[in-house]
């Protein structure tokens, strides 16, 4: 009879236990998928700050530049004081899914809440799990000051009128899986359409032009819809999903800027299933053709052939343009602009590649000022910047040789202003004085 009784005591404890060990897997189930959904949101590129350690992350103080000023990415580490460590669960998906801050402020749409409206509850959830496993960042980043009127984040309420449209993603049941696993990863959760689709005059997303390219001031968020001339028309499923994953495709593109800092965060650790779901969603939408782009951007240039009759006939402090190219890039792209190498490690060609064939050259004069450092699963992809070594005037030159000879002819306007100002805007300055005396 003890023995009964005994048993009869100890079940109550066993169930507990069970289900505390259910519970403690369903944990760590949800953490798990979190961290792979926080990956796929790329929650890191605005919410750690540039050059941080690991023990800072989502620490907060990335600067978001815009129209109006700098915005700031917020702390949502576990933190209880600056991140997200006392908030509940409706405020956190209020925050994400609603642009509403804890304590009821409008947030700004650098936030691209429109975009994660669209996400399922449980995926938001799951996220903020996963944050708070981490441990908290005690800090407080930089604050967000933009200047009158665009100081008073009430007025984002009228913003939302006009550019929100609310609500969970809906699959659609004449489509596959397949299509529907990448228009979420799309249209939520990667919120591609941020910096691909173009801007309306309230500066909402213009969805009847959708991924039809967008303008980041510097740079320049091309046309992803299949047109074949302005967009990725030309390319394959495996072409798209390989340059997600690495950010190259030889004869064809290579990543900088924020797509580099996207593939670098976020997409290279996607699975191939979710890269392949990805491409196959982008090829699917309607294709928007640009009056600008006559041909694909992948389809220009040529190798050049005078490069040593050019070094040949160079005087001292040559500072013509193919001289400029011949000291400063020829080492790596090679002397016919056709680069160096193969695989991983290999110089892109400066033909055939879809930034030297736009007709808008700002990603390759930015790429010259700031270079390229994409750290990949593979290794470390880097071009060196040339902001200290080369002053306005040179760096327009030798973006208007790259666009007429191995690229669109129609991006050779480039001029010193223009690249002064776009050298201004990313902070990049240049010794005020330099052996040949060319600058002033």
């Amino acid at each position: 009879m003890k023995l009964k009784y005994l048993l009869a005591a100890l079940l109550p404890l066993a169930a507990a236990t069970s289900a505390f060990a259910d519970d403690a897997s369903n944990s760590a189930d949800m953490i798990k998928r979190g961290a792979y959904l926080a990956t796929a949101a790329d929650c890191t590129a605005c919410h750690t700050a540039p050059n941080a350690d690991k023990n800072a992350q989502f620490g907060g103080g990335y600067p978001l530049a815009s129209p109006f000023g700098v915005i700031y990415g917020t702390n949502i580490s576990s933190d209880k004081q600056f991140g997200i460590g006392n908030w509940t669960d409706d405020e956190f998906v209020r925050a994400v899914q609603d642009g509403v801050g804890k304590d009821g402020q409008q947030l700004y749409p650098a936030m691209p809440y429109d975009s994660f409206t669209k996400m399922k509850r449980e995926d938001v959830l799951a996220i903020k799990a996963y944050l708070l496993s981490l441990p908290g960042v005690h800090s407080a980043p930089a604050k967000t000051d933009l200047s009158f009127p665009f100081n008073q984040r009430w007025g984002m309420t009228f913003w939302k009128w006009f550019n929100f449209d609310k609500g969970e993603l809906k699959n659609d049941p004449s489509k596959s899986d397949d299509w529907n696993r990448g228009r979420y990863l799309v249209d939520a959760m990667e919120h591609c359409g941020t910096c691909h689709t173009p801007r309306n005059l309230t500066m909402g997303m213009d969805n009847s032009k959708a991924f039809a390219g967008g303008d980041l001031g510097s740079w320049v968020a091309f046309n992803i819809t299949p047109d074949k001339n302005a967009g990725i028309g030309t390319w394959s499923q495996q072409e798209l999903v390989t340059y997600l994953k690495t950010g190259d495709v030889a004869g064809k593109a290579s990543a900088s800027g924020a797509m580099s800092e996207a593939i670098e965060h976020s997409l290279q650790h996607l699975t191939d299933s979710d890269l392949n779901a990805i491409a196959t969603y982008i090829r699917s939408v309607p294709a928007i053709s640009d009056s600008k782009q006559t041909q694909p951007r992948d389809s220009w240039g040529k190798p050049a052939t005078n490069v040593f009759a050019d070094r040949a006939n160079a005087v001292p402090f040559d500072q013509s343009a193919s001289a400029l190219f011949n000291s400063s890039c020829a080492a790596c792209h090679g002397q016919s602009g056709g680069g160096i190498g193969k695989g991983f490690h290999a110089y892109p060609s400066l033909y055939n590649h879809t930034s030297t064939g736009a007709a808008d050259s700002r990603n390759m004069v930015s790429v010259i000022l700031g270079g390229v450092q994409r750290h990949m699963d593979q290794g470390e992809v880097m071009m060196p910047s040339f902001a200290n070594q080369l002053n306005d005037e040179q760096i327009a030159q030798i973006s208007n040789y790259v666009s007429n000879q191995f690229g669109n002819p129609a991006g050779a306007t480039v001029t010193a202003k223009e690249v002064a100002k776009m050298r201004k805007a990313a902070d990049l300055t240049y010794p005020s004085k330099i052996e040949d005396g060319t600058q002033k």
